[in-house]
């Protein structure tokens, strides 16, 4: 009679070793997995806070000419908008009357004005932040046209050919250069802003000395200038 074997399994669990070599490996793929989207994540709010500041500047720019272009509006003819005593253009401010309803007389609120929200020394430099470029229309100080604003400058072209950053009569201005620079509404990891931004009424003198100047800041935003120049069109019409 045949008898039966008794059988030995071949089966058997992982050692500690093999345990503790796996949990290493985990470990440093999920570091290195972590690192990866850490990296991804800080570039995405990189460039969303970067893209938020350029459309920022380009909204700024956007309202600031529109309105600018507007100066001395008078088809009437009869509310002597363009020589109103109430208008006054200065380096870090823009106010002029507009006839907006075209009824030959100039109120309250159709005094404009452009200006920063935090600049108390009038200097075109904000003070504290946050700090926006504003419009004011007589009806409850400025409203905000864009914010995270540095500096603002206007920089006037006169009817006889110079320029002035303080001009004595409103009247005379034909277009002006508007030098605006915004930054990021948050410091930039890793980012150190050294750059030197000049506005439009940068210049050097004999000896090279500089002038308006904004910058360096060296902080952690970033930063970006746009100088554009607008024509005032209702200004200096016969």
């Amino acid at each position: 009679m045949s008898k039966l074997l008794p059988s030995h399994s071949c089966s058997r669990g992982f050692t500690l070793l093999e345990l503790m070599i796996a949990i290493a490996i985990f470990g440093i793929a999920s570091a290195a997995i972590y690192a990866t989207y850490q990296h991804q994540q800080d570039s995405y709010l990189i460039q969303e806070q970067v893209a938020d500041m350029q459309q920022n500047l380009r909204a700024g720019i956007y309202f600031l000419t529109r309105g600018i272009k507007m100066a001395g509006y008078d088809p009437t003819e009869k509310a002597g908008a363009a020589a109103h005593k109430a208008n006054s253009v200065k380096k870090a401010e823009f106010k002029f009357a507009v006839d907006e309803d075209r009824d030959g007389k100039i109120i309250s609120k159709e005094i404009i004005r452009y200006a920063l929200s935090k600049d108390a020394n009038k200097d075109g430099r904000a003070d504290t932040f946050p700090c926006n470029v504003g419009r004011e229309d007589g009806s409850g100080g400025l409203q905000p046209l864009a914010e995270n604003v540095e500096a603002l400058e206007f920089f006037y072209h006169l009817a006889d050919g110079t320029t002035a950053t303080d001009p004595a009569n409103p009247a005379d201005v034909r277009s002006i250069d508007v030098s605006l620079l915004v930054r990021t509404q948050y410091p930039i990891k890793g980012h150190t802003d050294t750059i030197r931004y000049l506005p439009a009424s940068y210049s050097k003198d004999e000896t090279g000395k500089e002038n308006t100047v904004w910058g360096p800041f060296n902080d952690g935003f970033r930063r970006k200038l746009l100088i554009t120049n607008i024509r005032c069109r209702n200004l200096g019409l016969k």
